[in-house]
């Protein structure tokens, strides 16, 4: 009789992982590991060196600390607020039959591989946003797929892969590129203390990617996700592809997108300065409108996960009535309501993920990793090629322990900007090799905040009830992405260094 398969539920996996971290915390204590990683003094433009050691949180003190912060860490994980204010505006655009009729029209026009390479396209552009993609973005994609009949995991994969393997890619100058450019600058001051890092220097790397890395995650979600998730069956309140869409159905869908229209060119205006009563929702004390946009006191950026939310309940709202499907306020609570039902084994598992996340950033693991490679990559003498293979390596392993852009390129860019700028190569070509191969590994590293997310919205469509979506099964379905992303990544890199084309409005790879 064959033996049936243990499968450790996710929850289960991050608390193991926890103490895994905690135990290996304790040896590199007492080993008294230490890496060290360059920052410039601001005010002298000079190197100044800095230690990392290994936090051992496996003793008495490791444990007051993790049981006296659970609380705090599972509160002040990023994806617990977001995730619950954006399914507010998913259930009531699904439950008010808004979404289904909507995308029901679209699918009678637009080709399926067309809508795949939408998908992961507009992962890419609202990576921008962040949180917006991954609580909004994704269910939108899970319910677009229903409705073509076809299995809605498979648009949480496309949406997933756009945000965060084409997280270095866009359509538009955003938050990344400005948090790139003041420490690039600061690096860059290093060597010359006159040269300005442009802002749009990496604007043509990021638009070709863009369109590039849809159209491969299209393939790769067409020709693997695909066929590999299967048949799906669909139940009886699941829309699927047999259901037409009624006249007043489509002119509720028509009705509200023009209302939804005339609300968007009030949320323009408010993103607008310098007219009257504009700017409502910037942050006007910054001297750069990307920064008045996307920064950390931008109201817009601050909000963005409340305003999808609530233009989508408004999209909806206005639909439900010309159709009738909400009838009174108890429905629109309903609709509200409808997707959080399925949020209780999602919390569980953002729990036990939150500590892991947090308890592995206390221990400064990953953060002695960075700085080791920071260490072994300024100990080798490269210029030309394979300076930048190697340095596009070092960036995609030290992406696996610490995802967040900022903090590596904080640690990095004093190494890689001087190295960059001493082979001929400029300070914005060292910036988009950096972002390419921040993007390439970010998708499939549990120590992201938001793959937790992924994990949960692979749960609810889950049809095997008694089983459970493991890391494995998500890591599994995000590594085709992965390998076809990261090789694409590093060969748009090698394009623009070997062509020598701009790679940006007056900026090229070489000095």
């Amino acid at each position: 009789m064959k033996k049936k398969k243990i499968r450790i539920h996710p929850a289960l996996v991050f608390l193991i992982l926890t103490l895994v971290i905690m135990i290996i915390s304790s040896i590199g204590s007492i080993l008294n590991l230490e890496a060290s990683y360059y920052v410039v003094n601001e005010a002298t433009g000079d190197l100044t060196t800095q230690v990392v050691t290994i936090n051992n949180l496996f003793n008495r003190t490791g444990l007051q600390y993790l049981i006296s912060n659970m609380i705090n860490n599972f509160l002040s994980f990023a994806p617990l607020g977001n995730l619950i204010v954006g399914l507010l505006g998913i259930g009531v655009a699904y439950k008010s039959g808004f979404l289904n009729s909507l995308f029901k029209m679209i699918g009678e026009k637009v080709p399926r591989k067309f809508l795949t390479f939408m998908v992961v396209f507009l992962g890419i552009i609202f990576s921008m946003f962040y949180e917006v993609g991954y609580v909004i973005l994704i269910p939108l994609a899970a319910i677009l797929f229903m409705n073509l009949g076809r299995h809605p995991s498979a648009g949480i994969c496309a949406a997933f892969s756009g945000i965060t393997f084409g997280y270095g890619a866009n359509a538009i100058v955003n938050r990344l590129d400005s948090v790139l450019l003041d420490y690039s600058n600061k690096a860059t001051s290093i060597l010359d203390s006159v040269y300005n890092v442009n802002l749009y220097g990496n604007v043509i790397f990021t638009i070709v990617s863009a369109f590039l890395l849809s159209y491969v995650g299209m393939i790769v979600t067409e020709r693997f996700i695909i066929p590999k998730l299967g048949k799906y069956y669909f139940d009886e309140e699941e829309p699927s592809q047999d259901g037409e869409v009624s006249k007043r159905e489509r002119k509720g869908v028509i009705i509200s997108l023009l209302a939804t229209f005339v609300a968007s060119l009030l949320l323009i205006y408010c993103i607008i300065k310098g007219l009257p009563f504009s700017g409502l929702l910037l942050d006007l004390s910054q001297s750069r409108y990307v920064d008045m946009l996307f920064g950390e006191g931008s109201y817009f950026y601050q909000g963005s996960v409340m305003i999808f939310s609530f233009m989508l309940i408004f999209s909806s709202l206005i639909y439900g009535i010309r159709v009738k499907s909400i009838d009174d306020n108890r429905d629109l609570v309903d609709g509200m309501s409808y997707y959080l039902k399925d949020v209780a084994s999602l919390l569980v598992l953002i729990f036990f993920a939150a500590q892991f996340c947090l308890i592995f950033k206390e221990t400064n693991i990953g953060i002695f990793i960075v700085a080791s490679l920071s260490e072994l990559l300024n100990g080798m003498q490269l210029s030309g090629l394979s300076l930048v293979v190697i340095t596009f390596v070092i960036v995609a392993i030290s992406t696996f322990f610490v995802p967040m852009a900022s903090t590596k390129w904080a640690m990095l860019s004093p190494i890689i900007v001087p190295m960059f700028m001493q082979a001929s190569m400029t300070p914005e070509f060292a910036e988009a090799v950096f972002r390419a191969a921040d993007s390439s590994m970010k998708g499939i590293t549990p120590l992201f905040s938001y793959f937790v997310i992924l994990i949960g919205y692979l749960h609810i469509y889950n049809k095997r009830k008694n089983d459970v979506i493991t890391i494995t099964d998500a890591m599994s379905l995000m590594i085709p992405y992965a390998i076809a992303f990261t090789i694409l990544w590093l060969v748009i890199i090698l394009a623009f260094y070997i062509i020598g084309i701009p790679i940006g409005i007056g900026t090229w790879v070489m000095l």
